[in-house]
């Protein structure tokens, strides 16, 4: 609900509750406009001899409908006695009358004339839709128990929006949509015409608006906003441009019916004159000839603004050239998923050996439909382009970085690094990462120096195991001094990775740099934020004529052949959500719950809109095959399966086409069941030879021993540790919690109780500091692990809180005096090293809070808040 907050958060409220007139009026709307359309349809098929017969029905509110009904909200329940008379429960016509529809047998001679009219009706798929849908239409009005419902869902609504206020306040961000509808409110003019939006008037004298068919419905009210105070002939020209046969991004809230809207009754106070281009530049004539048998039959006949529906436009081509079977169909059945592979891969082959500059597509409805297609070009050497198709975290190459990456900032995490010393680069076999994955008293890399541990891996671990180590020694050693993508770069380099990289590999690993170094500048380098940001991007690929992508990337591209193979897939069946809103073209708000576990059946609205949403992605999937099919220029190839019965899945792009292709699986042969295949584990992948780098030489006192650089590192990563606890307020851990975060750190086995000790000492201090109540108490000022961003610095701040209107920064530290060096000593100290860095922080506030600002460090390991000044 909050990722669609802009189409209810500005009108589902009047004040502060829920303005149920919205959602009632919306209801009424939608009704109206149904049965307008009804009656328009009916009066077609529906004579005064029909009604004539149904008033001698026994049922008394099939009886009471006289003549044909309007289209007000009265009229409803006469449209419903109708439906109920003339179409059985599936929604079909009735084929026989009983005493159940209201016709005993005393009433013969009437159910047999109407039975006459039902048979002529039978051919009318459009009137029985229509009058169907009559059973699906919004409730009109709220029962208590539902007025109750929504008004708890507002409530939670608000505080949901209020939440993420504070939370992109905190965390200095914002989205898309608080975008929009800061622009909206912008230029609100509820009170009076806004500065913004006068001046944006002023300014703006020619607006084009591309792709207007995918416009939501926040996008469109601020089109709105923009030209509401244009004047007629005035100068000023607006240029829409669209075809909303192409409308296919529904899941970014695009709705095509606002593209109808303007169309009919323009938009603010201006009303385009439409133009309709009907010239194909792109295809062939026999492309677009093929293509117009296709969609004048698939493509709904009526136009309708809620339910999404376009009617099909024809084209002529520009051009006259022909060709033998442009439109080619193919067959398969059992889901020969391999075997359609294996058809692609033919039809590339044979495309590049006729013309070997011509651009292939494979086009696809989801990304997983290219699984068995990929392997296959790769295999016979086919030089490949891929469209945001494989994410990038499914690559090989960055599994194996990311694991580097997590080895390097935690030297604990056990299996990233046995997934380092598994990768191509040093390639230990599983025999001996058995080895070194038995021995739990010591983290793995201090293994790689153990010649004990050494001794019992193969000769070629051995030496694959020095080498690692070797490589990676100068990195952690150099911890603290470099930035870690620094570190990063360097151990890639020493690792010979670099020299085995293919070009898109090459490609793989700088954007893997790239994300690492974003997230570091930013101050947010955690295994979980390198995680987030992979989980968003798709692996690089280079240019070539065969292109792999969906349907929705190709839109507005042309190629010279395209392939659609799994034509026969279904698209996955949405969860029920627990609360159904939809906005519609003409601004009407549905909004309903989920039933509860106490009900029986489903609310009239939460029924309608499933039955709206229905609707609109099958007439979306309709657009989505004809965006496909329009991409060709001289070849088209369709490739579809059905089951073992011939029975073609349910939403799929090739059920609308079975009309046009039932015959070709007809007559194919029965398939063979196609063998399983066996799954096996990848071959090991590896450097055939290692090349250890030389160990450059240090300069005198740039020696820095391994176990001190450690004990650096590991104490840095203890302090990260306590400052989590301090964050979660927890004081109180339980011993395996601080075994296992222990663990997680790098701490050896023998070396957990003592560390382990050492937390606990340092919480309890904090608890037992009279400085404790007033350090941690429960303020609705306090703000922990607070970022900011100062002249494009990210900054975090472990606490910061107001009291007595004076703004406290707090810094953790849990450094420890050295030996013989007194308190005092220890303070100055702490002073010098922070001075700097706090004083940074309270300038660096002093533009963002009016208050007073002190700053301090808190040492847990002397109970002491050093104020710095």
């Amino acid at each position: 609900m909050l990722s669609k907050r802009d189409q209810w958060l500005m009108r589902l409220y009047r004040g502060e509750v829920l303005d149920a007139d919205v959602l009632k009026n919306s209801a009424e709307k939608i009704v109206i406009q149904h049965l307008s359309h009804l009656e328009q349809v009916a009066k077609l098929h529906l004579d005064q001899s029909f009604f004539e017969l149904m008033t001698s029905s026994a049922d008394s509110e099939q009886a009471q409908v006289s003549k044909l009904p309007g289209h007000q909200l009265t009229d409803l329940a006469k449209w419903q006695a109708i439906e109920s008379l003339c179409l059985n429960k599936k929604g079909l016509w009735r084929k026989k009358l009983d005493k159940n529809c209201g016709f005993p047998v005393e009433l013969k001679a009437q159910k047999n004339a109407l039975m006459e009219h039902l048979q002529a009706l039978s051919a009318q798929d459009s009137l029985r839709a229509l009058l169907h849908q009559v059973t699906q239409l919004p409730a009109l009005d709220f029962s208590q128990i539902q007025a109750d419902t929504l008004a708890v869902i507002a409530q939670v609504l608000k505080l949901c929006v209020a939440q993420l206020s504070l939370h992109f306040e905190q965390k200095q961000a914002h989205d898309f949509i608080e975008v929009a509808l800061n622009a909206n409110q912008a230029l609100d003019d509820r009170s009076s015409v806004s500065d913004i939006a006068l001046f944006l008037d002023y300014q703006l004298q020619h607006l084009l608006i591309d792709e207007f068919q995918d416009t939501s419905t926040s996008q469109f009210n601020t089109i709105e906003k923009l030209i509401k105070y244009w004047q007629p002939n005035d100068g000023k020209t607006l240029f829409l441009v669209g075809d909303p046969m192409q409308s296919i991004y529904r899941f970014r809230e695009s709705q095509v019916g606002l593209f109808l809207q303007v169309k009919v009754s323009g938009i603010a106070n201006i009303k385009p004159t439409s133009l309709l281009l009907s010239t194909n530049f792109r295809s062939s004539k026999s492309i677009v000839e093929g293509n117009n048998r296709f969609f004048q039959d698939i493509f709904p006949t009526h136009e309708d603004i809620y339910q999404g529906a376009i009617a099909y436009s024809s084209s002529q081509a520009a051009s006259n050239t022909t060709q033998h079977q442009a439109i080619n169909f193919h067959p398969f059945s059992n889901d020969q998923f391999a075997d359609e592979a294996q058809r692609v891969l033919g039809i590339v082959q044979s495309t590049l050996a006729e013309h070997p500059t011509n651009k292939i597509a494979i086009l696809v409805r989801s990304r997983t439909h290219l699984l068995e297609i990929t392997p296959l070009l790769k295999q016979h050497n086919i030089e490949f382009e891929s469209l945001k198709i494989t994410p990038l975290k499914d690559q090989l190459l960055t599994r194996d970085l990311f694991s580097l990456a997590r080895a390097l900032m935690h030297l604990g995490d056990k299996l990233a690094w046995l997934s380092v010393l598994r990768s191509p680069w040093c390639g230990l076999t599983l025999d001996d990462l058995l080895v070194l994955s038995a021995d739990d008293s010591q983290i793995i890399y201090a293994q790689l120096t153990n010649e004990k541990t050494l001794a019992k891996l193969s000769q070629d671990g051995q030496k694959r195991a020095q080498h690692l180590q070797v490589c990676l020694q100068a990195i952690l050693d150099n911890q603290g001094r470099f930035n870690f993508v620094e570190l990063l770069t360097f151990a890639i380099d020493q690792l010979g990775i670099s020299r085995s990289l293919s070009q898109p590999d090459t490609l793989i690993k700088d954007q893997f740099l790239s994300i690492v170094n974003s997230c570091e500048q930013q101050q947010s380098l955690d295994i979980e934020t390198i995680k987030a940001a992979l989980d968003e991007l798709y692996a690089p690929s280079e240019t070539a004529n065969v292109k792999l992508m969906t349907i929705h990337q190709s839109k507005g591209l042309e190629f010279d052949t395209v392939i659609m193979p799994g034509l026969g897939r279904g698209a996955r069946n949405d969860d029920s959500p627990m609360m159904h809103m939809k906005e519609f073209a003409d601004q009407s708000l549905l909004l309903a719950p989920i039933k509860s576990s106490l009900d029986t059946d489903e609310g009239q609205t939460y029924t309608y809109l499933k039955f709206v949403e229905a609707q609109q992605n099958k007439f979306e999937t309709m657009r989505l095959l004809y965006v496909a099919m329009t991409r060709a220029k001289q070849q088209l190839h369709l490739l579809g399966h059905v089951n073992q019965n011939h029975q073609v899945a349910k939403k799929s792009l090739l059920a609308l086409l079975m009309p046009f292709y039932q015959n070709a699986f007809d007559q194919m042969p029965a398939s063979q069941v196609q063998a399983e295949t066996s799954n096996q584990a990848p071959p090991l992948q590896r450097l055939k030879q290692v090349i250890t780098p030389p160990i450059k030489e240090q300069d005198p006192g740039e020696t820095l021993e391994y176990q001190q650089n450690f004990e650096r590192l590991f104490k840095s990563l203890l302090g990260t540790l306590i400052h989590q606890y301090y964050e979660q307020d927890l004081f109180n851990p339980s011993a395996d919690n601080i075994k296992s975060r222990l663990l997680e750190i790098g701490t050896p086995l023998d070396e957990i109780d003592r560390w382990q000790g050492f937390v606990l000492k340092l919480l309890n201090n904090t608890k037992g500091d009279p400085q404790f109540e007033w350090l941690f108490k429960d303020r609705s000022s306090t703000l922990v692990e607070a970022e900011f961003v100062i002249d494009e610095r990210m900054i975090a701040i472990d606490r910061l809180f107001v009291d007595n209107d004076i703004l406290w920064i707090i810094d953790f530290k849990t450094a420890e005096p050295l030996t013989d060096e007194s308190l005092d000593q220890f303070i100055h100290r702490q002073q010098s090293q922070h001075t700097k860095q706090l004083l940074f922080y309270k300038e660096a506030l002093t533009d963002v809070y009016n208050n007073t600002i002190k700053c301090a460090i808190y040492c847990p390991a002397v109970q002491k808040t050093i104020e710095i000044t």
